[in-house]
């Protein structure tokens, strides 16, 4: 702001501000994959949905920033993606030297139409935002915990209902897609972590692995919450009672009103039909001979083998009564090892790695002994993963482990904790897992790994 107000364009004294700014957005636009906007309002500066950390003299030039914005009844500026060097050029000239006609009552849409009509395309101002509503969205894991917690409220309301309404199952599932978008890997985290199997939470707990998988592969938004609303719905029988125990079995009764949810719709739709279908196959399961009006099990569609894939995977790492509990690695592993005769391969290989061996919250001892958690998987974030090609699963991810404790026991500074595996150890090596460890008796270290607390936004809370 300041060299735009103080220089001419053709003043070499705009070359290392404006390679600087294109270096950070480059780095930014790469991690966010999609656009970038920098809002400053409040004393708060936040890039896209993240409230950043900032020292003393950082907050001082935010202030100023936001005061050299609310000149102009801005609050942040907009890059649609990364600009060019002219484009940066016009934009500052324009923002520091016009002045809107006398009598104009919204400065900030004179402004903006005079920066468009300049050329520039890929930036534009951002509003002043009436207040920074959650400041705590900054804190990596609170956006997920919300929606995850009140995707399962919501659904216990949603099994209730007879018929099921299917309705606020979809706002359910594209709630749930949309999350995905900013945290995914912490929230496939969420079922691992989940205890209790009442059936509103394994819809859930279903449903965020059906998602994960779904954006992987390149799915469109429309096609992956239409995925999950199934994944949302395949223990849709259970909103109704048992029709006869004596004679049913709990699977096949939940098959049979199934079909019931088809009679009782008010019409029939090709996504009716694929849900029923899906929550049908699911409930008879490969091997069962169906109940009396089939002749045996049909041959599973795509979503039923997903939605069996994910409900597998979970019985096996969080133990199903009937076996003990097993770590992701372990399951993951044997899936790809020999992946179930039901199930299409290359479909269980790209759950697998989509949920990743070891997936967030996995507890790890690296090389020189200190204990950690992986608490952040770089891949599959954005919205650009929809419809993209080749499948976003395919692309090569970052793997980045909290540091809780040292060899001796000591407490790691949050400063120094996070590390990425495979890069500098700072002693001549590489970050790298030595072992897995069981999370029994290390649930806190798990909890403090992946929900921080960072000191500016306790502050700004209110919470010291």
């Amino acid at each position: 702001m300041k060299t735009g107000e103080a220089h001419e364009m053709n003043n070499e004294a705009w070359l290392r501000p404006i390679e600087k700014m294109l270096d950070a957005l480059g780095e930014l636009i790469q991690l966010e994959r999609q656009a970038i906007t920098i809002v400053v309002h409040e004393g708060i500066a936040k890039v896209n949905s993240h409230a950043l950390w900032l020292d003393k003299g950082a907050v001082e030039q935010a202030n100023e920033l936001e005061q050299w914005l609310a000149r102009r009844e801005a609050g942040g500026i907009i890059f649609k993606q990364k600009p060019k060097d002219p484009e940066i050029r016009q934009f500052f000239s324009q923002f520091a030297r016009f002045r809107a006609p006398e009598g104009t009552k919204d400065q900030m849409k004179a402004l903006a139409e005079a920066i468009e009509a300049a050329g520039v395309t890929n930036m534009k101002l951002a509003p002043q935002p009436l207040a920074l509503d959650g400041v705590g969205t900054g804190v990596r894991g609170v956006a997920t915990l919300w929606h995850y917690a009140k995707s399962a409220a919501a659904m216990s309301e949603v099994l209730r209902l007879v018929p099921v309404e299917v309705r606020s199952a979809r706002r359910i599932a594209q709630e749930l897609v949309d999350t995905c978008t900013v945290e995914q890997d912490l929230l496939c985290a969420m079922p691992l972590l989940a205890s209790g199997d009442e059936p509103y939470r394994r819809a859930v707990d279903v449903a965020v692995l059906v998602a994960a998988t779904a954006r992987g592969l390149g799915l469109s938004r429309t096609e992956c919450a239409d995925l999950t609303t199934l994944a949302l719905l395949h223990v849709e029988g259970h909103a109704y009672a048992n029709p006869d125990p004596t004679e049913f079995t709990v699977p096949e009764a939940v098959g049979v009103l199934a079909v019931r949810q088809l009679a009782e719709a008010t019409r029939v739709t090709p996504p009716l039909a694929l849900r029923v279908a899906a929550s049908l196959e699911w409930a008879i399961g490969p091997t069962s001979s169906g109940p009396p009006y089939l002749a045996g099990p049909p041959q599973p569609i795509a979503p039923s083998q997903l939605i069996a894939l994910a409900s597998a995977y979970l019985n096996q790492v969080r133990g199903d009564g009937k076996r003990p509990a097993q770590s992701p690695l372990k399951v993951g592993l044997q899936l790809l090892s020999a992946p179930p005769s039901h199930l299409d391969p290359s479909l269980v290989r790209c759950f697998v790695a989509t949920m990743g061996l070891l997936p967030v919250s996995t507890i790890v001892e690296l090389h020189n002994g200190d204990l950690g958690v992986v608490a952040d998987v770089d891949h599959l974030r954005g919205r650009k993963v929809y419809g993209a090609s080749p499948a976003p699963v395919s692309a090569r991810r970052h793997i980045v482990v909290e540091r809780m404790r040292t060899r001796a026991g000591q407490v790691v500074p949050e400063r120094k904790a996070r590390v990425q595996l495979g890069e500098d150890d700072g002693q001549g090596g590489e970050w790298t897992v030595h072992r897995t460890l069981a999370r029994d008796g290390l649930e806190d270290l798990v909890l403090r790994a992946l929900i921080r607390r960072p000191s500016t936004v306790v502050a700004q809370m209110g919470l010291r």
